[in-house]
């Protein structure tokens, strides 16, 4: 956990613009994430101490009411959301545990699903590689989907 400590110290100087604010901020971070860890779970250490981190930042920007030039400041300075840290390791866990949802299924159902959707064939086409009829491959495409959808709401997604 603290091996996150100089980035997450970046992160935070970035948005505060004070080293000695940011280090009280990281500090209240690994408070936080360690009384949080007591009681739940965490499965991305890394990526909820940068949210954890966000969140005292603006916290603190609406207690000091200084939240309008924080966004702004933000704005500026960060690249889109989709490239923040935390949301790139939030996307990459959500992408491990639809692969491994999609191992667990059956070989057959395994094999339909990812010439569908991944690489993109139609039915009719993949029920001439499988040597099964075009309802068959539906079948196998509809029970893989609900598979995958049952554990991704298991996990949480």
């Amino acid at each position: 956990m603290l091996k996150y400590y100089n980035e997450l110290l970046y992160f935070s100087f970035r948005l505060v613009g004070d080293q000695e604010k940011a280090k009280d901020i990281i500090q209240e971070s690994y408070s936080r994430f360690i009384e949080i860890k007591n009681r739940k779970e965490i499965k991305n250490e890394r990526a909820y101490l940068y949210k954890i981190a966000k969140n005292i930042v603006v916290q603190e920007a609406m207690e000091n009411k200084k939240l309008s030039r924080t966004i702004y400041e933000e704005n500026i300075c960060f690249s889109p959301e989709c490239e923040q840290p935390e949301e790139i390791l939030i996307q990459e866990d959500q992408e491990n545990i639809f692969l491994q949802s999609i191992e667990k299924l059956a070989p057959r159902q395994k094999e339909a699903y990812i010439l569908f959707t991944i690489e993109g064939y139609s039915r009719k086409e993949i029920a001439e590689m499988m040597d099964i009829t075009s309802n068959a491959v539906e079948k196998l495409i509809k029970r893989a989907t609900l598979k995958i959808e049952e554990e991704l709401e298991k996990r949480g997604f």
